[in-house]
This record gives structure tokens, sequence and C-alpha cells, in this order.
């Protein structure tokens, strides 16, 4: 049986894979179509996913949650530093940043991943739960408004 870090990790490392799958599909003029979650693009939304994985990855390096405050006020101030960002490199950005979250669990005391830990509850909310939110609105966003491959 594995341990419960290992089974929070695959579990992180399976979304992952969906959420990323459901860009696969999406051209570069659909990532910045607006429409996705209320006016979002799904540029907009890789930029929330990719801000919430950096709080926890800062967390983790600092051994310590700080809080962020009203979390639709830092919300809307992470969209609007985002704003107009190239949506290459935002899914450049994303995965960097992805990168470093792996490496900091992957470092991270077994005891984080603990149900009722107050590191447990973030990293569930800034990984998993988040992806699948996202991910579905992307999938079924992308299901009816993106432009089709030359292949299809």
């Amino acid at each position: 049986m594995k341990d419960r870090k290992s089974a929070v990790l695959a579990a992180i490392d399976d979304n992952w894979r969906q959420l990323r799958n459901s860009l696969d599909r999406l051209v570069g003029e659909d990532m910045a179509k607006s429409g996705v979650h209320g006016g979002q693009s799904v540029a907009d939304i890789i930029g929330h996913i990719t801000t919430w994985e950096w709080e926890l990855v800062t967390s983790l390096d600092h051994a310590r949650i700080e809080p962020v405050g009203d979390i639709d006020q830092f919300n809307e101030r992470s969209a609007l530093r985002k704003q107009g960002n190239d949506p290459r490199k935002t899914v450049e950005e994303m995965e960097q940043v992805h990168r470093s979250l792996r490496d900091q669990l992957a470092k991270a005391p077994s005891a984080y991943f603990e149900p009722f830990d107050h590191f447990r509850k973030m990293i569930d909310s800034c990984t998993v739960l988040h992806y699948q939110e996202h991910g579905s609105q992307i999938r079924i966003w992308s299901a009816n408004n993106s432009t089709p491959s030359p292949n299809s």
C-alpha cells in the first residue's frame, strides 16, 4: 500500500495530466478567447492556476502559509498583473512553476499530506481540486468553441 504522500502526489500528477490534455487540442488563438469562465480566457485560467501553484511553492519553501487576505481581491490583482500576457508564455510559465511545485512537494515533510494538516488543505485546493475545476471548464468550453485543427 502506498503511503499517503505518494498517493497525494500520484493524484496531483494524474489530475495535472488531465488538465494538460485539455490544452492539447487548443491552438494559440483559442487560448486568448474570452468566455471560458465568465470573461476569462484559457490563458487567464492558466495564469490563475499558476498563481496559486506559486503561492503553494512559496509556502512550502518557507514552511508556513501566509494569508492572502480577501481571495477575490487577490485573484483580481493577479489577473490584472497577467492581463495581456502572450498565451504561449503563460503556458511556459505554468510548466516552469509546476516543475518547481513538484520539486517542493517531493521535499515536503510527509506530515503535510496528512488529513487535517494545514498544508494538506492548501495542497489539495491549489492542485487536484483546482485542476479538476478549471480543467472541466476548459474542456466544456473547447468542445464548443475551439478552432478545429487542420488534421481534423
